[in-house]
């Protein structure tokens, strides 16, 4: 079998009729023997023109070409036609399934490794074209899943430079000869950053760019130690293109041990109306301390409507021993569907010796539908001796489903080698 790959390179230009008059020659000899080529269509048309065209100057590999009935590769193909067992099991075909967008495997495959290859060469080629893609990279893996705004690139690449590409730089020109370079289409098929399509009427959103999936599959490769400079970080504080990235970015830190930089950048998304970063805020100040300033953080959120900011002040307000504040949040919490916080008190109260206030909390925990507080407050009883209270509160919480949560007590009695205790709550299981 041969195999000719972009098979106009060897049918046009010099030498090119020679070339298709020795393979049609082979090919009237005896075979076995399969040919097997690619040709990009308008190299089709040009080589298959009739004599009468302009273009129909390659009679050979018209000859060559007669009667071939060509295999049209869709520009993308159906979601059918990827679920293939073939795809998953080429790993060429299944990593460009899973770099590419639209089906378009055909251009991946094309193209991908070139791909790779030309954003490498950047370091000498244009030094600030590969700083910029690797900024792309890298906000691409760490969160940043919006398309960038120039902005963004233009304020992060330096950070990427040295001190001698940097001075030498035009600081007028430097983006824009770098831009260029993340544009250049590769194969004539892709580019490290491609437009961004606007969602009303026609053509590209200006100063918006997509990574490239290939170099994003790539960087999480070849960076997935990398941390990016201070001018990456900087620029996604200024210039991150949602709250949501903004938050990604900082977990991405927080995640790496730059605990300034994840708080710097929740405190930019909690400003700009960010819950999740205001949340995770406040969380941050109750665990310094800070409890007036998670209070706050938190009554934010309440004043959404944020459910779950209840849940978290009752915890807050539980740590700190104000029980009855935290009492009034977590009935709010439970009357909204999230009945965990007034388990949590009921514990809390128990282990402070407040067994009615247990008790109190623990009933209207099993009034919005959990159980565990009544089941949990019985085994306090029973440990402390109080078997008919212990035996009380198990039968209540028996009657209104409880069942799985005693048996698992009993259960636990098994494990830690105490037969009575075990048949004493497995007989309200069952």
């Amino acid at each position: 079998m041969l195999w000719l790959n972009d098979a106009q390179n060897f049918l046009i230009g010099t030498d090119a009729e020679e070339a298709a008059a020795a393979l049609q020659s082979r090919l009237e000899r005896p075979g076995p023997l399969v040919i097997l080529g690619t040709l990009w269509p308008e190299h089709y048309r040009t080589l298959t023109a009739t004599p009468e065209s302009a273009k129909g100057t390659y009679p050979n590999a018209r000859s060559l070409l007669h009667g071939v009935n060509p295999v049209d590769v869709p520009v993308s193909f159906t979601a059918t036609a990827l679920q293939s067992s073939l795809v998953h099991h080429d790993r060429s075909l299944a990593t460009a399934m899973s770099t590419c967008t639209s089906g378009r495997i055909a251009q991946t495959l094309a193209a991908g490794p070139q791909l790779v290859d030309h954003y490498h060469q950047g370091t000498s080629l244009n030094p600030c074209g590969h700083a910029v893609v690797t900024a792309a990279m890298d906000a691409r893996r760490l969160g940043h899943t919006s398309p960038l705004p120039a902005a963004f690139l233009t304020a992060a690449a330096p950070g990427y430079l040295t001190e001698q590409q940097r001075a030498a730089a035009d600081p007028d020109t430097w983006f824009a000869h770098a831009l260029n370079y993340a544009r250049e289409r590769v194969m004539g098929v892709v580019a490290a950053l491609e437009p961004v399509a606007g969602t009303d009427g026609m053509g590209a959103l200006p100063g918006i760019y997509r990574l490239s999936d290939y170099l994003d599959h790539h960087a999480r490769t070849i960076r997935s130690r990398a941390f990016p400079p201070r001018s990456f970080w900087t620029a996604a504080g200024d210039y991150a293109a949602s709250t949501a990235d903004l938050e990604a970015l900082a977990a991405a830190a927080d995640h790496r041990g730059r605990y300034g930089i994840a708080a710097d950048l929740y405190q930019r998304a909690a400003d700009a109306g960010g819950t999740d970063a205001l949340s995770e805020l406040a969380w941050r100040r109750g665990q310094a301390g800070d409890l007036r300033g998670a209070e706050q953080l938190l009554q934010r959120l309440i004043d959404a409507g944020d459910p779950g900011a209840l849940s978290q002040l009752a915890q807050l307000r539980q740590r700190a021993g104000n029980f009855d504040g935290a009492e009034a949040l977590a009935q709010r919490a439970a009357d909204t569907g999230d009945p965990g916080p007034l388990v949590e008190l009921a514990w809390r109260l128990g282990e402070a010796g407040d067994l009615d206030g247990a008790e109190r909390v623990a009933q209207r925990a099993a009034d919005a539908g959990n159980v565990n507080a009544l089941v949990r407050l019985a085994r306090r009883l029973g440990e402390a001796g109080d078997l008919d209270g212990a035996e009380r509160l198990a039968q209540q919480a028996a009657d209104i489903g409880g069942r799985d949560a005693l048996i698992r007590l009993a259960r636990a009695h098994e494990r830690d080698g105490d037969p009575e205790g075990a048949k004493r709550w497995r007989r309200f299981g069952l």
